[in-house]
């Protein structure tokens, strides 16, 4: 199944319809970006960068309210039912999880921030451990938004059902690892919680796409399936 399967008598409603997709999906786009560059800010020490993505996340909240209202307007004037509504109604939703991406991404830049303004540096071994995280947290959001993207019901269900969470086995391997570090007399306090902050930021990047398969699954199949692992 994909957006532009079912066509309308009323054409403005399609049209409509297409533009409210599409803004989503560049929303998804931009979120995205934000959480690669806060990343690659955080582990390479980069004070512009961090700065940029701070900024940045002003421009996804108005994406946000933009959206929001659009959403609102099209309930209101064309009052859709089943699969349309329940199309718009998980886009609606799926804006919000996209902006609370968008806050994880300048969680982690403003961590990078704080951890510069002490005069702090990243032990190669937190770099690492960033980069492992970042890297799954970041495919189960584009395998997400892809899913959402082509409506693609299978691969909605794969990442709703996996048995084992690669994001939460990196997260957790992360926090070992700075613990071991925090005990061999490595980075501040105050260094050690940001590093923390941060890590949590990016797994609730994943936790945020998989928000998004289950809205896949909803439009298409008409399932809620929050809440039921």
């Amino acid at each position: 199944m994909a957006f532009t399967n079912t066509r309308h008598t009323v054409k403005r409603f399609d049209s409509e319809i297409d533009s409210l997709i599409e803004q989503v999906l560049e929303m998804g786009r931009a979120a995205g970006q934000q959480v690669e560059q806060a990343v690659t800010a955080f582990r390479a020490g980069d004070i512009e960068l961090a700065q940029a993505v701070v900024a940045g996340d002003d421009m996804l909240n108005r994406r946000d309210l933009d959206i929001d209202q659009a959403c609102i307007r099209l309930l209101a004037r064309r009052q859709p039912v089943s699969t349309d509504m329940r199309l718009v109604m998980s886009l609606h939703k799926a804006v919000a999880d996209l902006e609370r991406i968008g806050d994880e991404a300048k969680t982690v830049a403003e961590k990078a921030l704080a951890i510069q303004a002490r005069g702090g540096a990243l032990h190669k071994g937190v770099a690492h451990d960033m980069d492992c995280l970042a890297q799954v947290a970041l495919q189960r959001f584009v395998a997400a938004r892809d899913a959402l993207a082509r409506l693609n019901i299978e691969q909605a269900w794969e990442l709703v059902r996996q048995e084992k969470d690669p994001v939460e086995e990196a997260f957790q391997d992360s926090l070992r690892s700075l613990s071991v570090l925090s005990l061999e007399g490595g980075p501040m306090v105050a260094t050690i919680i940001d590093v923390v902050l941060a890590f949590k930021a990016l797994k609730r990047v994943a936790d945020h796409a998989d928000n998004l398969a289950e809205y896949v699954i909803y439009i298409v199949e008409g399932q809620d399936v929050r809440h039921t692992g």
